[in-house]
């Protein structure tokens, strides 16, 4: 049976989400598997017992990134085992997928950048979301990305705003949704936006880079003084798919908070996590319980 798993985990404690060397240090996929392993849910040597939905660089932590594992195992019992073995990752919620169905096939991602408070008071939120405006649509993001192997670097964003978190504008975030996200792309299009806002860059010149294919060297020094912003501040919020429904388990929910209470969490990316897992629960007082619960 090929379960869907709603994961959380805090980037800072590993090497990226996708399994490497082991030389190259601890990864979300690889202590996922291990974990596996450990529970029963898996037998060890299987290649690749999971697959993720969304490959998030060292340092990036998610909210609602998904993996795919092939089990018989029972969800819910799943979710409570990892969540007992695993630290810095936080299963909470689950879904049956169709035996060929591929995680990767996601309708939409949704991606959010947090400024630092420093940055936040140096950025006015009206001002930055005219310019954000024009990422939205289909554009070739090969200046707004780190180069990869040949990948094609068209892609589609749906929506692109700023966020006063805060109320007052000391902490601002950018929000992005599309349907799929290159190699440093959301930390590149914020760069590219704030620099246009204080000056840096010309929006013209942010516009005609969202054209690709060459450019002159006028667009090559704009392109140049485009910063990629830390991984610390950016968050995969979610990874939505149109025909999977996901049924989030109390249990394991609870068993994330007990172990947050043991001193697990104590980054800031930490605090939004364990807020978006108080705000599930108390939602779920109303609810009916899912299957088999």
């Amino acid at each position: 049976m090929r379960t869907a798993v709603k994961v959380a985990y805090d980037g800072h404690g590993f090497h990226g989400s996708q399994r490497q060397r082991p030389e190259d240090g601890p990864t979300v996929q690889g202590s996922v598997i291990e974990a596996l392993v450990s529970i029963g849910a898996i037998e060890a040597g299987i290649d690749p017992p999971v697959a993720f939905s969304s490959r998030t660089d060292a340092g990036v932590s998610a909210l609602g990134n998904v993996f795919s594992v092939d089990t018989e195992m029972d969800p819910q019992d799943m979710l409570c085992a990892l969540n007992a073995n695993l630290e810095g990752i936080w299963c909470l919620a689950h879904a049956r997928m169709r035996d060929s169905q591929n995680v990767r096939w996601a309708n939409s991602r949704w991606y959010r950048y947090h400024l630092d408070a420093d940055m936040s008071k140096s950025v006015r939120a009206g001002d930055l979301n005219g310019i954000l405006m024009e990422y939205v649509g289909e554009h070739d993001f090969r200046h707004f990305c780190r180069p990869g192997d040949g990948r094609d670097t068209s892609t589609r964003i749906e929506s692109a705003r700023a966020v006063d978190l805060s109320g007052d504008g000391s902490l601002l975030a950018v929000d992005f949704v599309g349907t799929s996200f290159l190699w440093n792309q959301v930390r590149r299009m914020v760069g590219a936006a704030i620099s246009v806002q204080k000056g840096i860059i010309g929006r013209e010149q942010m516009s005609s880079l969202l054209h690709g294919g060459d450019i002159d060297e006028g667009l090559r020094s704009a392109r140049d003084r485009i910063p990629t912003y830390p991984a610390t501040g950016l968050v995969l919020m979610d990874v939505s798919f149109k025909d999977l429904e996901f049924f989030p388990c109390r249990r394991a929910i609870e068993i994330a908070m007990q172990r947050s209470a043991e001193g697990l969490w104590r980054s800031t990316v930490a605090v939004i996590l364990g807020s978006a897992l108080l705000s599930i629960r108390d939602s779920m007082a109303s609810m009916d319980p899912p299957p088999n619960e």
